[in-house]
């Protein structure tokens, strides 16, 4: 049995891996964006602390301004304080205590002990830029760490998408082997329908010969009573019915078979004008009293001569089987090429159908109520729409009760 929803399964997997391979993507780089904004950050402020340190030391040692100098310090242990926690690095930590002991001997007015407060600014200008090299030595670090984060996303991507590839593969060769599997089971499918055609054919075949065997003695001892002289009424009139039952049943199974074998028309190709006429004038009979019209303007079709022909009777033949009896039968037959088709259109006056009955007139055996009073077993249509179909073209059909029906045939081009 033949079912989607493999190749379905796989497609959402696939999808769901893609999407999943970018969201990790995603949130490698603003991994690595964050550890490497942090880092820099990080460097950046500490080296500016630690100048507004020494800028604020400088400051103090030369004012004498008490006011002042206390805002100094107080800006000293701000920076102090948000310092304090990004003293991490390696001998940072103990350079950052000596530097704090430094500040602490920060006099109350430097000025009043000039030498001592320069000298002790001196030292605290040493051990800020003891930290600045510190931090720039940290700095180089730093950048070995970003391009380690770098690499770790990298190598990350690289595993996730090794991952997501190594699955798609394994989902691929699956859907591979289910399509593979599915292309079998549509090929053996198809195998058995053509072999079941061929018996089909085979069978409408024997079993059309078969029925024809005994009608063809009962239609000759037929014909040998009506040839017979002196016939009573009676006896002319039953031979008579006979013989046209004998007829309709010969056209049921000649119908019947052309049915069967309708799926599968031989190749060819034939001239829509030649057909047309020749069918026209074998129908002359049938067709004495009737106003027919032509306007041909195509050239050949991808049809055999005989399969044309059997289209075009059909169509003919139902146009003047179901003509209405208060006016004169007019048929009008059109070709014209429509792209790489050539349409055929047959439009009569007859008595037409109504919409229910026009929906289904291409099924066998199906017959309108008005159908019912022609003669006739509903084979016709069917067989001219399974035909077309068959050759790659199509079939439609418009009608208006009493008034007209047209049938539009297209064929390819040959």
């Amino acid at each position: 049995m033949l079912s989607a929803w493999p190749v379905g399964v796989g497609l959402g997997l696939v999808a769901l891996l893609i999407v999943g391979m970018i969201g990790l993507d995603v949130y490698f780089a603003e991994e690595e964006a964050r550890q490497t904004t942090s880092i820099l950050e990080n460097g950046q402020r500490s080296i500016l602390l630690l100048k507004d340190i020494l800028l604020d030391v400088k400051q103090i040692t030369r004012t004498n301004d008490a006011r002042s100098i206390e805002r100094w310090k107080q800006d000293i242990a701000e920076d102090s304080r948000h310092y304090d926690p990004l003293a991490s690095y390696k001998g940072e930590r103990e350079e950052w205590n000596h530097l704090q002991d430094l500040l602490a001997q920060l006099p109350a007015i430097p000025a009043d002990h000039p030498q001592s407060a320069h000298a002790l600014e001196d030292r605290i200008e040493k051990s800020i830029n003891d930290l600045v090299a510190i931090n720039t030595i940290e700095g180089q670090g730093n950048a070995a760490a970003i391009k380690a984060a770098n690499r770790r996303a990298i190598l990350g991507n690289v595993i996730v998408g090794g991952t997501v590839l190594a699955i798609m593969a394994i989902i691929s060769s699956w859907l591979l082997r289910v399509l593979a599997s599915q292309r079998r089971l549509v090929l053996e499918r198809v195998q058995f329908l053509a072999e079941q055609n061929a018996e089909l054919e085979a069978f409408a075949g024997r079993a059309a010969h078969d029925l024809r065997s005994p009608m063809n003695p009962i239609r000759g001892y037929t014909d040998l009573i009506l040839e017979s002289p002196a016939l009573p009424e009676n006896v002319t009139a039953m031979a008579q019915r006979i013989r046209r039952s004998v007829d309709r049943m010969a056209r049921v199974v000649d119908d019947m078979l052309a049915l069967s074998v309708s799926g599968r028309p031989p190749e060819g190709r034939s001239s829509t004008a030649v057909v047309i006429a020749r069918i026209i004038e074998e129908m002359g009979a049938e067709l004495q009293g009737a106003l027919l019209v032509t306007k041909l303007n195509a050239g050949q079709v991808a049809c055999a001569e005989g399969v044309l022909s059997q289209i075009l009777r059909n169509l003919i033949g139902n146009a003047i089987k179901f003509r209405a009896r208060s006016r004169a039968l007019g048929i009008t037959i059109e070709t014209r090429e429509v792209g790489p088709m050539v349409e055929i259109v047959i439009e009569d006056n007859g008595i037409g159908m109504d919409p229910e009955n026009a929906k289904h007139a291409f099924e066998p055996f199906y017959r309108g109520l008005t159908d019912r009073e022609v003669p006739g077993h509903g084979l016709g249509l069917a067989i001219v729409e399974r035909t077309t179909r068959a050759l790659g073209g199509t079939c439609e059909l418009w009608s208006v009760p009493d008034r007209s029906t047209r049938i539009a045939v297209r064929l390819p081009r040959a």
